[in-house]
């Protein structure tokens, strides 16, 4: 049988066996009496709305199943279905489903039949012989209410679970038939519905402005605008589509390369090659708008310009105030003399003056760059807070960050999301109206956060705390829009930062840090002729390869991670690349690779989306859950894999052990649908491994990876190794990487601290 022919027919939803809102994955069972080469003849047992008098009505009936990612379907609806067999290994012959539309009951049996799936038939009875259309009339929006003495057994309660039933079953299938050339899935309308959830409302505002498809995520512009056309061709030269394809645009902008603004007349050009056809409303539509802010030809969402604004105001206003919180000189040379017994070094004098700064200042922004002791530092700060009884909240941006920051100072530090208590997106605890109750806020990694987040962060922060911001604003910019961390440090004088430029001692002696620095200034470390391996350090520390074969580099860089877990331990070793997929040096395809070599004879695995984990696999979280207590960025191992009955369905799972730095364990459970949040974790990509560090750091790069290859992305490679760091790399693109600058972000904040410098 092809299992790649595709078949259309009508079908009665019979049984739900499981279905997930989270995953839109369910398994229901149907009857059919269209022709389909696979099915089975349905009993009583099977098809419990047949006409249990009459003998031959199941004689022309055809039984299977539907498995796969559809709507959620309601037992006894009706659908016309279009969808692929399969014979399933584990679970049988079934159906995957690629198109389903319910069609609305119109005859008083098949409207009895949908409303005896929610209410007993004598209700449903009652209902139909009140309102003879009800299921159709509620579906087309006229019938919104009833009169309740019309209709024994139905109350308000009743009524409003039997109109939701309908209007989700039918109404959301109309969406998904009309936006079906966009290959829009359930999921992606679940994203439109959040933002409106009554579907008749969504319905009339996508047939009114298409182009609101356009904040689904993975429907770009140009798919969304083929769509809309061929719905309303006359909106052609429209303002919806002007103004749509402005907000996508520097949305986009602003997610994919992070500005903030761009000029006039980049925008011109872009509306000009786009939607040309809109191009003789565009002046009228930027002097008219409440959605852009403009400044001396440049022009960007006022959104953005908005939160920019609010962050440096905050910041700006917040230095100026005094709080209660009071540290005498003498207690902070006590907290020094601590923090320099238990590291085993004295703090240099720039150490010493940025501490005394920080520990006297409302707010401080504190940079440097790899070996002038940014961590070691924060020891002292955090020990005289803490020696003088204040309270403090630590946090960063990724879980992996946030351990470090507890490994350098002691102190229990958090995720931002966790410290704030996040309850959705972007919804949290603390807030504006509701502050943190904390002397110190204090935030590491400063370069990693987006401007959205770091403004939720501050105004999570009340007018008596301190705030301390540290981090090394030459490191990789955040994902997402803004450049918050950076342009502050640009922003404010000496009286707010403190630059750390003078490495310490034992930094002088590494030639990781030495060879760093080198690369962020964009000076090439390697003066000799390239060779095929290179050492550079006084600690030899630093090595070189240089390959023009990337599988040659794929291949080395496999060889040495096994061999650097045998003396190292697998959790002090990782491989960090650009990309995280779709090329060889991949963490995707590196990670496949080195699971199969530590772990090629363990038969027990279990299959996510697109990555098998075997027992004993390291994983990484990939995204935040506060249900389950895991967060972005925590590493873990698979310590069982099973599978259990709940008497009508077989579910596999596995369980994860993450262990914090101080050898707590904690057992997080996933299902096969849930390994979506999970990543294998011997290799990383560079943004992934910001802000956490390794003993081992083997980094590849090569020309594949050519739109990442810049100092800053090399620069924060290099620095995530504490001992040892190995780079593998095509000749070519090490010297893009030192000849190619970081693209200093276009956002409002970098522009007014421009101007403030003409200014002066």
């Amino acid at each position: 049988m092809d299992e790649d022919e595709i078949y259309k027919f009508t079908a009665i939803i019979t049984y739900e066996q499981y279905y997930s809102d989270d995953s839109t994955w369910g398994v229901f069972g149907f009857s059919t009496k269209d022709d389909i080469p696979f099915f089975t003849k349905p009993t009583k047992t099977f098809d419990p709305f047949g006409d249990n008098n009459s003998a031959n009505d199941t004689d022309d009936k055809k039984m299977s199943k539907l498995a796969g990612k559809m709507q959620h379907l309601v037992v006894g609806g009706e659908y016309v279905i279009k969808a692929k067999y399969k014979k399933d290994k584990k679970y049988g012959d079934q159906y995957t489903p690629i198109a389903i539309y319910a069609i609305i009951p119109q005859s008083r049996e098949t409207q009895l039949l949908f409303l005896k799936s929610m209410i007993p038939e004598w209700i449903a009875d009652n209902l139909i012989n009140a309102y003879p259309n009800v299921v159709n009339d509620v579906a087309n929006g006229t019938l919104k209410t009833i009169d309740y003495s019309l209709v024994k057994g139905v109350r308000e309660i009743t009524w409003n679970k039997i109109k939701e039933k309908i209007i989700n079953n039918y109404l959301i299938s109309d969406i998904i038939m009309m936006l079906k050339p966009l290959g829009v899935t359930y999921a992606m309308i679940k994203k439109l519905l959040s933002d409106e959830p009554n579907p008749v409302l969504l319905k009339q505002e996508i047939e009114k402005n298409p182009w609101v498809l356009t904040r689904v995520d993975g429907l770009g512009f140009r798919r969304v605008d083929d769509l809309a056309l061929k719905l309303k061709p006359e909106l052609i030269d429209s303002t919806q589509r002007l103004v749509a394809f402005i907000q996508y645009y520097f949305k986009d902008l602003g997610e994919s390369k992070g500005h903030t603004w761009c000029a006039e007349k980049i925008l011109r050009a872009a509306i000009s090659n786009n939607i040309y056809e809109c191009c003789n409303k565009v002046d009228w539509l930027l002097e008219n708008n409440d959605f852009l802010h403009s400044d001396n030809g440049r022009i960007g969402l006022k959104y953005y310009y908005d939160i920019e604004m609010q962050i440096y105001h905050l910041i700006l206003n917040k230095s100026q105030i005094e709080t209660t919180i009071n540290i005498s000189d003498e207690a902070i040379d006590k907290a020094i003399k601590h923090a320099e017994e238990e590291q085993g070094f004295d703090y240099v004098v720039e150490q010493l003056d940025t501490i005394y700064k920080s520990l006297h200042r409302t707010v401080s922004l504190i940079t440097g760059k790899a070996g002038t002791g940014k961590t070691s530092i924060m020891r002292a700060i955090v020990k005289a807070y803490m020696e003088n009884n204040y309270m403090m909240t630590a946090s960063a941006l990724s879980a992996m960050a946030a351990q470090r920051i507890t490994e350098a100072t002691e102190f229990p530090a958090m995720t931002i999301h966790r410290t704030l208590g996040c309850q959705g997106l972007n919804d949290f605890t603390y807030n504006k109206d509701n502050h943190l109750i904390t002397d110190v806020a204090f935030l590491d990694e400063g370069s990693m956060v987006n401007a959205s987040l770091f403004l939720h962060w501050l105004e999570a922060i009340g007018d008596n705390t301190r705030i301390i911001i540290s981090g090394d604003h030459k490191q990789l910019p955040p994902i997402g829009f803004g450049n918050v961390f950076s342009d502050l440090i640009e922003m404010f004088d000496e009286s707010v930062v403190s630059k750390l430029v003078k490495p310490m001692r034992q930094a002088e002696k590494s030639g990781i840090l030495v060879d760093a620095n080198k690369i962020r200034e964009n000076i090439n470390p390697i003066s000799e002729k390239l060779q095929p391996r290179i050492i550079h350090g006084e600690l030899q520390d630093m090595y070189y390869m240089f390959r023009t074969n990337r599988q040659s580099l794929f291949n080395i860089a496999v060889k040495t991670f096994i061999k650097s877990v045998e003396s190292d331990g697998i959790d002090n070793v990782v491989i960090a690349v650009p990309r995280r997929k779709d090329c060889l040096n991949s963490t995707n395809e590196i990670n496949k690779v080195i699971q199969n070599k530590l772990l090629g004879d363990v038969l027990e695995s279990i299959e996510g989306f697109d990555t098998t984990f075997k027992l004993g696999a390291k994983v990484m979280q990939t995204v935040n859950d506060y249900d389950k207590n895991v967060f972005n960025g925590e590493i873990g191992y698979v310590t069982k894999i099973s599978e259990r009955y709940d008497g009508k369905k077989k579910e596999e799972y596995c369980e994860v052990t993450y262990t914090d730095i101080f050898g707590k364990d904690k057992i997080i459970e996933y299902t096969k649908k849930e390994l979506a949040a999970l990543d294998l974790a011997y290799a990383m990509t560079v943004h992934k491994l910001q802000g956490a560090g390794r003993k081992t750091v083997i980094g590849i790069i090569d020309n594949t990876h050519h739109q990442l290859l810049d100092n800053c992305m090399l620069y924060t490679l290099l620095t995530r190794a504490k001992k040892r760091c190995l780079l593998l790399a095509e000749p070519e693109a090490f010297l893009q990487c030192i000849r190619t600058s970081h693209n200093n972000r276009n956002t409002w904040m970098m522009l007014e601290a421009e101007n403030n410098t003409v200014e002066e």
